[in-house]
């Protein structure tokens, strides 16, 4: 049952779990609006709670589902009984899509908003003017959900404890917030050649993480090879040239909401053998003076970076 649709002339109909608790919930939700405590959920005595809240109903529990049906000798259908919406409060409705789903969204004249995603319902408050933005958007229907839309997307979204998400729409390709990335590549490979002992390691990879949303760049030690002095000498030059970007992963959770998904970070990665192989023997040479030059115009010494070489990044 949609109960959100005052069409809807049914008198009795099975409710799901999910259904039957949000009539709870949505009681609850005005309750707390005035500053009231909420009633507590039980699920043994649903059909009694709910009973009591509406009254000109009656509640019954058959193979987990709830039956509501409007008592005999009352007037109305069910959702004008127990729905989210009133012929007497002007309502204006709009449908969000977050990559492949869809959800239907409801703004009422009093304050009160819902969200119905399939037998899912969501209630949140909003501060539109309903009769401005029908006089504003002159009527017009396509206007109208645009209106409703940019405020779910731009105000109700981001204060959801688990807001809906478009995952590719979130993305953040990945840039340089400062310096360059032919900078930070050149700084990497000359790092790379100059680590003592690196012949030793051409199977392996070198493995940087861009920054994200609260976290810096980094080197990557689980797996990858990361020796201090490498790390320190990443450092240096992330100071001058810092990557930022990431995509979201989906986690297995609820594919359409923020907590489905994992932000990670763009990785720059540099095979260690190949950048042996491409650099000639004059050029490892000059690597070294390359990189000590480097490190004295920034007030570094490169023995000081040396010294760490033997030691492994800690886990």
């Amino acid at each position: 049952m949609d109960l959100t649709d005052l069409n809807q002339k049914d008198r009795e109909a099975k409710l799901s779990h999910a259904e039957a608790l949000a009539l709870l919930r949505f009681f609850n939700f005005q309750r707390e609006r005035h500053g009231e405590a909420p009633i507590p959920e039980d699920y043994n005595r649903l059909c009694e709670q709910l009973s009591a809240i509406y009254s000109d109903v009656t509640f019954k529990l058959s193979e987990h589902r709830v039956i509501a049906q409007v008592k005999r000798g009352v007037s109305g259908s069910l959702v004008e009984h127990i729905g989210f919406v009133s012929s007497r409060i002007p309502h204006l409705t709009t449908t969000v899509s977050f990559d492949f789903e869809s959800i239907h969204v409801v703004f009422c004249s009093d304050g009160i908003g819902i969200i119905k995603e399939d037998s899912w319902y969501e209630f949140f408050e909003h501060d539109l003017d309903l009769e401005k933005i029908r006089q504003e958007s002159e009527g017009d229907k396509e206007t109208i959900n645009d209106r409703l839309h940019d405020y779910f997307h731009d105000v109700v979204g981001p204060q959801m404890e688990d807001p809906f998400f478009d995952p590719a729409s979130e993305d953040c390709e990945l840039y340089f917030e400062t310096g360059s990335e032919a900078e930070l590549e050149r700084l990497m490979k000359l790092f790379i050649l100059t680590e003592p002992g690196i012949e030793a390691h051409d199977d392996e990879e070198v493995r940087l993480y861009a920054a994200v949303d609260g976290a810096d760049p980094y080197l990557e030690n689980d797996d990858y090879y990361c020796s201090e002095r490498l790390d320190g000498l990443a450092a240096v030059a992330l100071a001058e040239n810092r990557p930022v970007g990431w995509t979201w992963q989906y986690n297995d959770g609820a594919c359409n909401r923020r907590s489905g998904y994992n932000e990670c970070a763009e990785c720059l990665a540099w095979n260690i053998g190949e950048v042996l192989e491409e650099s000639s023997a004059r050029e490892r040479m000059a690597a070294r003076r390359e990189l000590r030059n480097y490190l004295i115009a920034r007030g570094h010494d490169l023995a000081q970076f040396d010294e760490l070489a033997e030691r492994k990044c800690p886990a």
